[in-house]
């Protein structure tokens, strides 16, 4: 691995496409997002992010803004707690029609549980050495949690999430990470298609939405370069590079590039 400079003053570039990753030193890039970003203020969130001594207040802040999508899940999850109790009234006195439905709400409250303790055990710790299939498996563990069941995510499955991150200050770059989540989730607005792609040193994530899918009715997504912003200061004071690329109202993608 070469030499990591890290940086309280990181530099947001536009570059040309195709992108040649390897090249790249610390700071956020921007490849065919053409008036996506003000420069200004792009740089502004960036000082802030590579500033800042305890990243964690970064990864709560994009859980926060990921917060109304699991809470639109969890309300979907309990459709099936609740209908199944209302069926149950229902059937009363009835009790051979009324015990299948109950069983059905005690399964479906599992699965409430469940989504909650998988949310929570993926919350970024305080503490980490690196970031390696852990920390990037619970960043996707959040990402499908947030994304729901008009979401495509099959694309994840493949993922290499073996994939070699190396930085100076992995509790920044596991925030720089779930700014990506965050990005794609409040890109795709509930509904569409999330991806994942890795190679030698970068960890990608890309979303895309059907045409004439009309506008997103979940929040969040004017906050989209914002995030980026604050999730390319991290990486750059990690000692990485935040790649934005093609970013369309249809779609776009972000990697993260670790320093060979």
């Amino acid at each position: 691995m070469k030499g990591i400079i890290m940086t309280d003053s990181p530099q947001f570039l536009e570059i040309k496409s195709p992108v040649q990753y390897g090249e790249l030193s610390p700071g956020m890039y921007s490849a065919g997002c053409p008036g996506r970003f003000d420069t200004d203020a792009t740089g502004s969130l960036m000082h802030c992010s590579a500033q800042c001594t305890k990243p964690g207040l970064f990864n709560g802040t994009f859980l926060g803004i990921m917060l109304p999508y699991y809470l639109h899940n969890t309300n979907n999850l309990m459709a099936g707690v609740l209908g199944n109790i209302d069926l149950a009234g229902m059937f009363l006195p009835n009790l051979e029609k009324v015990e299948p439905k109950i069983i059905a709400a005690r399964s479906a409250t599992d699965s409430v549980v469940s989504f909650f303790r998988d949310i929570a055990e993926a919350v970024p710790a305080e503490s980490c050495v690196s970031v390696g299939k852990e920390e990037i498996e619970k960043c996707l563990v959040l990402l499908n949690a947030a994304c729901g069941r008009s979401v495509n995510s099959q694309g994840l499955e493949g993922l290499d999430t073996h994939v070699s991150l190396n930085c100076e200050d992995p509790l920044k770059a596991v925030a720089a990470l779930n700014g990506m989540v965050a990005w794609v989730v409040v890109s795709l607005g509930g509904s569409g298609r999330v991806y994942g792609s890795s190679s030698t040193g970068r960890l990608g994530l890309g979303w895309s939405r059907p045409a004439g899918s009309g506008l997103s009715y979940m929040p969040g997504k004017e906050n989209s370069a914002s995030i980026l912003a604050v999730a390319g200061g991290l990486a750059a004071s990690a000692g990485m590079a935040l790649v934005v690329e093609n970013w369309t109202e249809e779609g776009g993608e972000v990697s993260l590039v670790a320093q060979r």
